[in-house]
């Protein structure tokens, strides 16, 4: 296996863990705090 395979393999599997991650943080993110969109909705609805 040259060295240039392996470097790019290992990219490839940075950037699919990097998304993964970006995934799971959003995910817990929007089911942690679904009531404070909703409230900033609401404030945005007021102020109008």
């Amino acid at each position: 296996m040259e060295p240039s395979a392996a470097i790019g393999s290992s990219i490839f599997l940075y950037i699919l863990a990097f998304i993964a991650v970006m995934i799971v943080a959003g995910y817990f993110t929007y089911s942690i705090s679904p009531r404070g969109k909703k409230r900033r909705e609401e404030k945005r609805d007021n102020r109008r």
